[in-house]
């Protein structure tokens, strides 16, 4: 089975527009993404979908303990959970994906 990695720093990024914009330049999100959770989810989705079958894919967190705390706090429990619901949405294919922080 295929491996690879794709990175998500958010180093030196200090709002949650600017999150949002990391994660739509990294996943390569068209430009009418909306910037919401519930863009995420749906755009998250279609892009991972899109994957070819039998690859894990490794998504590195990075930065995010170096976000202001309230948009940390915001990161950790809202952006992280709707990462997990796409990896648990995503369990049953053949498309494996992981979202993992290394800070």
């Amino acid at each position: 089975m295929e491996e690879r990695q794709i990175v998500l720093d958010f180093t030196g990024y200090k709002s949650i527009t600017e999150v949002h914009w990391r994660i739509r330049d990294t996943f390569h999100f068209p430009d009418f993404y909306g910037e919401n959770l519930d863009a995420l989810w749906d755009m998250g989705c279609d892009y991972i979908g899109s994957w070819k079958p039998e690859t894990t894919t490794a998504i590195i967190i990075r930065g995010v303990y170096q976000l202001p705390k309230d948009i940390r706090e915001y990161f950790l429990d809202k952006i992280m959970g709707v990462f997990y619901d796409i990896e648990n949405y995503y369990k049953d294919f053949k498309i494996k994906v992981r979202f993992k922080i290394k800070d």
